[in-house]
């Protein structure tokens, strides 16, 4: 297990599932303070079990640059179901607890941007994707139905499983953020093809090679490289302001 308790911690949350889980948790016949306690408690367990000496909170607000370079990203949670007091507790973090809203881009880059390898960030939320960034990570408990199916997971990722961890979902896709993978390729199989590469080049090009060989459409050499390049920059998370991942790969050389 990570050792969290040898240097004085900033905590860097990502707010949005905070959010959602608190005002989705709340029934809609009650009143807005309810669901701003539960905000509230949340965040003060999650800062209690961190014990960070100092914390920033990040949200998703406005615009997102992903739906400029694809725009169905996230298309499949225009079903979801209408949640009454996401915004309460969006802006009761704003005005109460000091979030920054990040307008443009999420709150998972703001915590990429922030993070920093010397060990005195630790990054915290339970969105997978944000595995992808090397340094300290914290995840809370998920509860369902009030029974515990993940404990608390502290954990320290170094720049090649970060590489790993992106490009095993460029591979597979993310269904919840309606990112088509390569057909065929789940979470058992995709690390595999991974197994002998300890590089980002060297993952970049199995990676690329499985989606030209991808039979999930006929249209033919030149887009299934786009669509790989796309797809790695919905699911790279900047770790500079407005850098993708065809940005920053373009900068190396690679």
């Amino acid at each position: 297990m990570l050792s969290v308790m040898a240097t004085s911690l900033h905590a860097l949350i990502d707010s949005d599932t905070i959010v959602y889980s608190e005002a989705v948790s709340t029934p809609d016949d009650s009143p807005e303070w309810v669901a701003l306690s539960r905000t509230r408690q949340m965040l003060e367990r999650i800062l209690e079990d961190v014990g960070c000496d100092s914390y920033s909170l990040y949200v998703s607000a406005g615009s997102n640059f992903r739906k400029e370079i694809d725009p169905e990203y996230k298309a499949n949670r225009k079903t979801m179901p209408h949640v009454k007091y996401r915004q309460v507790c969006h802006d009761y973090l704003v005005a109460d607890w000091g979030a920054i809203e990040c307008v443009g881009y999420e709150a998972d880059d703001a915590c990429g941007i922030h993070q920093r390898i010397d060990g005195s960030t630790v990054i915290v939320g339970i969105d997978k994707d944000l595995l992808q960034i090397p340094g300290k990570h914290y995840s809370w408990p998920i509860v369902r139905k009030g029974v515990v199916v993940r404990e608390t997971l502290w954990q320290e990722i170094d720049e090649e499983q970060g590489f790993r961890n992106l490009f095993i979902q460029s591979l597979t896709g993310d269904t919840s953020d309606n990112i088509i993978g390569v057909r065929g390729l789940g979470k058992a199989k995709a690390p595999k093809l991974l197994a002998d590469c300890h590089t980002e080049e060297e993952m970049y090009d199995v990676c690329l090679n499985q989606y030209l060989n991808d039979e999930i459409t006929d249209e033919g050499i030149q887009y299934q490289v786009e669509r790989f390049e796309r797809n790695l920059n919905l699911l790279w998370i900047w770790r500079e302001l407005g850098v993708t991942y065809t940005i920053r790969k373009e900068q190396r050389g690679i």
